[in-house]
């Protein structure tokens, strides 16, 4: 008999097949199981794909998960970016009296005043006394504060009673009248004052409020840590934009791309937020899911991937290496390897929904694929071809160097090993060590490298500062925990930085990002690869959830979670 031939898998089909038969054979049954015991109420079960260390501004949090259990005095919405009153009864105006600027000193007061009622999700008074503790806590020196922006530009804060806050600042700071909870936030005095008093700040950073006994002011309050992996909350009756219409959340981390599609396709998930499906699997929700009126899977770039050059490593010292390395890759053709071209190539770090991305497009340097250019920088910055094929310096320095991302990112590592082939091609030999996402993200190794490393980050201008500034460098006696892992040192680009997030008109702020986005394409910082996909996978019968368009602190799609419904 004649042997029958098989066309092989592509590897989205082989995806498909393989949860498929997952699900036959019952492997995501602990999902199941959860989410067959919330029978009664209204109960949603929520995939995230990145774990954390709890809830607070040091160590690893979730933008998504921390807006599940916690507020601040205002919101923004993703989608129109604009901001609202959260747990301030409204915003600070200077219409209205209640923000006051002095242009010559360059200081101001904003006055908030809280909702009437507050109260922590323990019952207990949530009060401005809570908000001036929090941000006496957020600027003790030894406190590993990841962005201690606007904690530093606070001179003082008064609070003649429980519901009034007057902050006092140093500087102009146009975000003033619309604080958020990543930028100051408040921390429940009758749980942590005594701790911090007590003036052993590393104890308090280990305390177990920050995750496992957490209280805060958000939709939901904690019942269960579940060591970071399967969070539960229930609705919060205190919650200042009332209590949620969904009565029981779960939110699991579930770190496995495949099994958290087998968990949506068997119908155990009610939404799979970012970092939770690959990109082939979105799409296989698509094809299998979407296709069949089972739910809606949006897709949108809203980050960017980018390579660092390890600021203190002096191969790349000259920018006419980092150039060099950039033009050496075929960018195009590799987000159409990984992402069938849905990823689109990113020149600089703004996203295209901003006013300024038009002109900043036509004003940016643009490093297209080009093989000759990048040898022809090399040569110009003193590096000749060796024997091996290795390329060297006259101090005998060769093109060799560590490059890291985090494993167990698939597109990462798709992308980490084509790059590493098309510098192999120009004399540059990048050895691969990837680490896996707790040490990639540890003390000992985090916002550092001594090569490469492939990494992300957001779009949000009002973030730029914390991304790029000189100020915000990564150091021993910060614990590492700033995030300006460039090393950019650029006096002009930190004087724009500084002064976007003073009060401008609009025409001056969109000037001064197209003057960045100049400085930023012309240094290369970062080397830019592409825009990064988010994907919300959203079950049929669930409604209320609104895709952002930008990601970051400020946008999370939680932002509403207590108007989210479920039929």
């Amino acid at each position: 008999m004649a042997t029958r031939k098989t066309k092989p898998l592509t590897r989205r089909q082989f995806i498909a097949k393989s949860t498929l038969a997952a699900i036959s054979l019952g492997l995501s049954t602990r999902v199941k199981s959860v989410y067959a015991a919330q029978t009664g109420q209204k109960r949603l079960v929520v995939m995230g794909g990145r774990r954390t260390a709890g809830f607070a501004n040091h160590g690893r949090s979730d933008t998504e998960l921390t807006g599940v259990v916690d507020a601040g005095l205002a919101g923004q919405n993703p989608v129109t970016l604009e901001r609202f009153p959260l747990l301030a009864a409204e915003l600070p105006s200077v219409k209205k009296g209640t923000w006051t600027i002095d242009r010559q000193k360059k200081t101001m007061v904003t006055v908030y005043r809280l909702r009437s009622g507050l109260k922590w999700s323990d019952g207990k008074p949530h009060t401005s006394h809570d908000f001036k503790f929090g941000w006496e806590v957020h600027r003790h020196p030894e406190f590993p504060l990841r962005d201690r922006l606007v904690p530093d530009m606070i001179e003082k804060i008064e609070t003649p009673d429980d519901r009034t806050i007057a902050i006092h600042w140093r500087a102009l700071y146009t975000e003033a009248h619309a604080i958020q909870k990543q930028q100051l936030r408040a921390w429940p005095r009758h749980i942590l004052q005594d701790a911090f008093q007590a003036g052993d700040i590393k104890a308090l950073v280990r305390d177990a409020y920050w995750n496992q006994k957490f209280i805060g002011a958000g939709p939901y309050r904690l019942l269960d840590w579940g060591g970071g992996a399967q969070i539960e909350v229930e609705a919060n009756p205190h919650y200042a934009l009332g209590k949620p219409k969904i009565d029981r959340l779960t939110f699991k981390v579930v770190e496995d791309s495949n099994t958290a599609l087998s968990a949506m396709l068997a119908g155990e998930v009610d939404l799979a937020l970012r970092d939770t499906l690959s990109f082939d699997g979105a799409l296989v929700l698509k094809e299998q899911w979407e296709a069949k009126g089972l739910g809606t899977v949006s897709i949108r770039p809203i980050t960017f991937r980018w390579l660092n050059l390890s600021g203190t490593n002096p191969l790349f010292k000259d920018v006419r290496v980092k150039r060099a390395l950039l033009h050496a890759i075929d960018r195009n053709s590799m987000v159409n390897n990984i992402f069938r071209g849905v990823a689109p190539i990113i020149h600089f770090p703004l996203s295209p929904f901003r006013t300024a991305y038009q002109r900043a497009d036509q004003a940016a340097m643009k490093y297209e694929y080009n093989v000759d250019k990048a040898k022809q920088l090399l040569s110009e910055a003193g590096f000749t071809m060796g024997s091996d094929g290795v390329l060297a310096n006259a101090k005998g320095e060769r093109m060799e160097f560590e490059f890291r991302t985090e494993a167990g990112s698939r597109e990462d590592e798709q992308a980490q090993a084509i790059i590493v082939d098309y510098w192999k091609k120009i004399g540059v030999r990048a050895q691969i060590k990837n680490l896996a996402q707790r040490v990639f993200n540890s003390e000992e190794y985090r916002n550092r490298w001594p090569g490469a490393a492939l990494g992300g980050q957001n779009l949000v201008v009002e973030e730029w500062a914390e991304r790029f500034h000189s100020a915000g460098t990564p150091t021993a006696e910060n614990r590492w925990a700033s995030e300006s892992v460039s090393l950019w040192q650029n006096a002009q680009a930190d004087k724009i930085m500084d002064e976007l997030n003073t009060i401008i008109p609009e025409a001056r702020a969109t000037d001064l990002q197209v003057e960045f986005v100049k400085l930023f394409t012309r240094d290369l910082p970062y080397l830019p690869l592409y825009y990064r996909l988010e994907w919300l996978a959203i079950r049929k019968g669930v409604s209320g959830i609104t895709p952002r368009i930008e990601s970051g602190g400020q946008n999370m799609n939680t932002w509403n979670m207590h108007l989210w419904d479920k039929t």
